[in-house]
């Protein structure tokens, strides 16, 4: 990617930040793209020539925290062994470390994408980036690619579910509830692997 690319997406990045927070503050549906557009001090041409819609921004904010999934596994100690749970957790854990770094405004987009069935909507289209890049982590330490497949897809579905307790709960610490969720996946398995 050359320097006008990274700079686009840079801008792309912040436009998006900024517009969320609009939103955030007046609501999504009471926000028109004219008055996100004045809010941040562009015109419309310029709205419509980063984003195709106010759900693009909104997903934009959500891509500009790209996840390296094979980073958290790599950062595995060397040797150590795993389930497939406890390598789909190791893979998470950037998803974890960013969520605790800004937990306020996290909450706050999450809660922007709940109220908004065209916002979850858009997030799950987007879902399937995500389990590719983390299936095609895991299966650099699997050996199947098809357990990989159904591995990322479930831990994904995990990692919503953490969203949801998390959300709600002010006083909620993240690690703490994915920790518990992925211990229960762990735990739910051994229990089916003794009967």
């Amino acid at each position: 990617m050359g320097i006008r690319e990274r700079t686009r997406e840079l801008v792309k990045a912040e436009l998006a930040t900024a517009i969320l927070a609009v939103f955030i503050e007046r609501g999504y549906a009471a926000v028109t793209v004219d008055d996100a557009a004045r809010a941040v001090g562009i015109s419309r041409a310029t709205f419509f020539r980063y984003f195709g819609s106010k759900e693009d921004v909104v997903v934009a904010s959500v891509e500009s925290a790209k996840i390296d999934y094979l980073a958290g596994i790599e950062a595995m100690p060397a040797g150590q062994r795993s389930s497939g749970w406890g390598l789909l957790r190791a893979a998470i854990e950037p998803v974890v470390q960013a969520a605790t770094q800004e937990p306020e405004s996290l909450r706050a987009r999450l809660r922007l994408i709940a109220s908004e069935p065209a916002l979850k909507s858009r997030l799950r289209e987007r879902r399937a980036a995500n389990t590719d890049a983390l299936s095609a982590a895991l299966s650099k330490h699997m050996d199947d690619d098809l357990s990989a497949r159904v591995l990322a897809t479930a831990g994904l579905a995990a990692v919503d579910i953490a969203w949801e307790e998390w959300t709600p709960r002010e006083d909620a610490d993240f690690r703490t509830i994915v920790n518990d969720i992925f211990e229960r996946l762990e735990t739910a398995c051994q229990d089916h692997e003794k009967r």
